[in-house]
């Protein structure tokens, strides 16, 4: 490719493998040169570090998405110090994963799919079932000879329907939830993108996520999912989302031989104990409890 490749100075510490280790965002894949391929935003891209500085190549600019996406501008500075200040568990782990970064994910859509298919599964096989999606029902995108596929929208996946889903053998009912998903965007009920708005607080977002949960947990997202979306798709910091790793990890470090809270009961505790900061946290609790 003989076009200029585009350069953005990242702060200090910055890790990008660490980064893109698949935990957050599955569309991301390590070559053997050194570059990872993505698809962000409906583009294919390719992204490296050296040293200080992040090259990418994809056909347009895609300079400020990436420093949204990667959260180039935020004061994670603060937020760490603000994090560490807590107790020594806490701010040890904050020095262990200095490199540690709540993605910014542009597609709340994808996210929700993502997560859906998330539940009993480990990284890998999320990664596999998102990307099959895409290869099957998304659009195919670009990069010299490298092809790949953006995410389908809602309206494609309600027009495959049901059966062209459950044909991908995706486990746990996740075809109709998918479906019931796309169905509730379409038709207005959920509107992602107003979630994302600064404006609309995290508890008014995660109701509204979890709303056909109510009429069964088959058609709807759960508080588990409904966290990760908000996390991570609709920059919500307060979210928490509970899974057998955040569990272990908090049992272990706060809860040791006491009694075992509900999971409702750890994020209201985790809320109120790292207050703005609990996304933050959540990541780095899980990465603790990942590497044990």
């Amino acid at each position: 490719m003989n076009t200029p490749t585009p350069r953005i100075s990242v702060p200090q510490p910055f890790d990008l493998a660490c980064i893109l280790d698949g935990t957050q965002d599955f569309r991301w894949c390590p070559r053997q040169d050194g570059w990872y391929s993505g698809v962000l935003a409906g583009t294919l891209l390719n992204v490296r570090q050296v040293g200080d500085v992040l090259e990418y190549r994809a056909e347009d600019d895609l300079s400020d998405l990436l420093r949204r996406y990667f959260r180039l501008d935020d004061d994670l500075d603060s937020a760490r110090a603000e994090l560490a200040s807590v107790d020594d568990h806490i701010g040890a782990l904050v020095e262990r994963h200095p490199s540690l970064r709540v993605l910014r994910q542009p597609d709340p859509w994808e996210c929700m799919v993502a997560y859906i298919c998330s539940a009993n599964n480990n990284v890998d096989r999320i990664s596999d079932i998102v990307e099959m999606i895409a290869s099957r029902l998304g659009q195919p995108v670009r990069l010299g000879a490298e092809e790949r596929h953006a995410f389908p929208s809602p309206a494609a996946v309600l027009e495959a329907g049901e059966e062209e889903l459950e044909g991908m053998r995706l486990g746990l009912h996740r075809h109709v939830k998918i479906v019931a998903a796309a169905r509730r965007i379409c038709n207005g009920e959920l509107d992602l993108q107003r979630l994302a708005e600064p404006g609309t607080p995290y508890i008014q977002a995660k109701r509204e996520l979890m709303k056909r949960y109510r009429v069964g947990p088959k058609i709807g997202v759960g508080p588990k999912i409904a966290d990760c979306i908000a996390l991570f798709a609709l920059d919500k910091p307060e979210a928490f989302p509970v899974d057998k790793w955040i569990r272990r990890a908090l049992e272990d470090a706060y809860f040791r031989g006491g009694e075992r809270p509900s999971d409702l009961g750890l994020v209201k505790w985790a809320q109120g104990y790292f207050r703005r900061h609990a996304g933050f946290a959540s990541q780095l609790l899980f990465r603790a409890a990942r590497s044990a």
